[in-house]
Parts: C-alpha cells; structure tokens; sequence
C-alpha cells in the first residue's frame, strides 16, 4: 500500500513502503556499505603496509600534509552527518538542505585540498606516499559525489522512507571513513 505522507511541517513527502520492499533496500544497503568498507580496507592496508615498513616518515621529499583543509573538511562532514540526523528526526527541510550545502562545501575543501597539494609540488606521480593520499581522497570524492546526488534527489524529489534511510546510512557511512582516513593519514 503506497500512501503519500502529508505534512505540510515536513518536506519533501515520504510515501510509505512495504515490509518486503524495507527489507530487500535494507539488505542492498547493507551489500553496498560492505563491499566499500572492503575498497577501504585494501586501501588502509596497503598505506599501513607502506607506512610501518619505511625508515622514515613521512617519506624523504614529502613534508608533512598541512592539516587546515584535512580539518575543516573534518569538521564540515561531521557537521553535515549531524544535520542529517536532525532531519532524520525532524522531518524538516532546513535540516536537508543544510546537509546538501555541506556536503558541498567538504567536496569545495577538497578541491582547494588538491590545489594546495600541486602548488608545493606533490602530485599523484610525486611518491607513493602522494599516490596514496591522491588515492584516499580522490575514492572519498567520488563516494561523496554519489551521496550529494542522493542528497538533492531528496531536496527536489517526492522519496519514500527507504530512500531517506538509505541515503542517511551511505552519508554517516562517508564520514565514518573520512574521520578515520584523518586520523590515518593526515594526523599520525
């Protein structure tokens, strides 16, 4: 029975699903959130392999990573799971869009990220250490991509409780990594 959800303090509408439908997009999710923590895992391993395994660290040539923009865009996806949570809870469009502004600014702090890597001269080429964190944060990037496209179907589109779920669960999943590629990465 699909009946539309009408609340004129709630936007966007959510239509309501059926037990087999939240069950096999519960079951998807779950598969998809699996096989990315898996693409992460490799990566973890394969940096961790490099890092315990080099004389010196960070690698001859390689200066430490500035952390400003590492920081800010910490603080920007944490800030923008936070608001997601709210409009998980609160039904209310602010919430929703406050996420999608945020998760374009963390995309913005990436790309300046990039820049600020090129004009000292790291680029992907440099060392493995550069290929690693152009790896990381390219991967990230191109997941996030994928979660603010989720994020502005939700502003623009009538979803159902499901999708609403689902994109919330790939959201925190997305800053769950950063945080740990922060701490991974750029801060040890």
């Amino acid at each position: 029975m699909n009946t539309v959800v009408t609340n004129p303090h709630s936007s966007p509408s959510l239509k309501e699903v059926s037990e087999g439908q939240k069950i096999t997009s519960s079951i998807a999710m779950t598969m998809t959130l699996v096989s990315f923590t898996m693409l992460f895992a490799t990566l973890f391993l394969g940096y961790l392999a490099y890092r315990f395994t080099s004389e010196i660290w960070p690698p001859v040539g390689m200066g430490r990573v500035d952390l400003l923009l590492p920081t800010v865009s910490t603080i920007i996806i944490l800030l923008s799971s936070l608001s997601y949570l709210l409009f998980e809870s609160t039904k209310k469009a602010m919430w929703l869009y406050l996420t999608t502004a945020l998760g374009f600014g963390f995309m913005a702090t990436q790309m300046l990220f990039w820049q600020g890597l090129k004009s000292v001269g790291i680029f992907v080429d440099t060392t493995v250490f550069a290929s690693m964190i152009y790896a990381f944060t390219w991967i990230h990037a191109a997941h996030v991509v994928a979660g603010v496209l989720g994020l502005v179907t939700l502003c623009f589109k009538k979803t159902n409780k499901i999708w609403v779920n689902n994109v919330g669960q790939f959201w925190h999943f997305l800053g769950i990594i950063w945080f740990v590629m922060f701490l991974g990465i750029f801060v040890f």
